[in-house]
């Protein structure tokens, strides 16, 4: 919950709510420590649009092999989503100068 903390420091209860699905009550709750966060509302916020965050903090130091090849296809995925969008950026500014 840290992490998410971090990620989310305005209304972080209501932004749990909204990739988990549960009730922002349970979710201040849970933020709290008042609560478990049970396995469902585990795995919608692993699978939320912040869910490798949130694995990263919970392998903390950890380093199986498996993790190590996926960190290194999440960075491989990253560095490729930057370079279709440098790409974009230098075709739009390849027209502009043609223009």
């Amino acid at each position: 919950m840290q992490v998410f903390r971090a990620l989310f420091p305005r209304q972080t209860a209501a932004e749990l709510a909204i990739r988990t699905g549960a009730e922002i009550r349970h979710c201040e709750r849970c933020l709290a420590g008042d609560r478990d966060l049970g396995s469902a509302f585990q795995a919608k916020l692993l699978q939320s649009d912040v869910g490798d965050k949130i694995l990263d903090a919970i392998m903390g130091e950890a380093r199986p092999a498996w993790w190590v090849g996926v960190k290194k296809q999440l960075e491989l995925s990253k560095l490729v989503k930057a370079q279709a969008e440098l790409g974009r950026q230098f075709e739009s500014m390849q027209r502009g100068l043609a223009d």
